[in-house]
């Protein structure tokens, strides 16, 4: 894991929880109120999406992660975003490594959130403080972090969504390239053979 990214990758998530709490807990009246409001569910969003990224990129441990959410709110909107994300939405269907004059197609890391390790971070929570995430459900949370979920479900499944059409379209060019390299040494083959045939 590398110390550097990892240290990174905590310090924007943090401050990206410390602005929301600053913006939640001195909101002013009427339109700044709303305007404050609307930014700091987005910034959280983006928080919980990042925290999930990194944790799938081996950047930070999934304690870690939990370790970025401090208050109660946080970690009941984190514990139920991990419940909603779909397990490994990206289906590996190529190689990844390279294989003679074939590249290979590395599948995305990111959102390669498997069914255990969502298990895991589940487990670890409730173990942390069972209070907080007993019989919880949706619409427990605060307005705030509600919207913050929303738009965090919405953020992560329109990346999956891009990556893994960026996945298939290179898996689509690696295919054409075995396809024309196979059909070159078919013809050297054939060329090859109807030399030996005429000699």
């Amino acid at each position: 894991m590398n110390v550097s990214a990892e240290s990174t990758a905590e310090e924007e998530i943090k401050n990206s929880s410390d602005v929301f709490d600053d913006n939640v807990n001195s909101m002013e009246n009427g339109d700044d109120r709303d305007n404050s409001v609307s930014k700091a569910s987005s910034e959280f969003a983006l928080q919980l999406v990042n925290a999930v990224k990194s944790m799938n990129n081996d950047e930070i441990t999934h304690y870690e992660m939990v370790s970025l959410f401090n208050s109660p709110d946080e970690l009941q909107c984190l514990f139920l975003f991990i419940r909603a994300l779909p397990y490994n939405p990206i289906a590996k269907i190529y190689p990844e490594e390279p294989f003679l004059f074939f590249k290979g197609v590395p599948a995305p890391q990111a959102f390669d959130l498997s069914e255990d390790m969502a298990r895991d971070i589940e487990t670890f929570m409730k173990g942390q403080n069972s209070d907080y995430y007993a019989d919880l459900r949706l619409h427990d949370l605060e307005q705030p972090y509600l919207d913050s979920y929303e738009s965090a479900i919405r953020i992560y499944n329109d990346m999956v969504e891009k990556n893994r059409d960026s996945y298939h379209a290179n898996v689509k060019l690696a295919k054409s390239q075995v396809f024309e390299i196979s059909a070159v040494f078919v013809c050297l083959f054939i060329i090859l053979i109807t030399i030996i045939g005429i000699s």
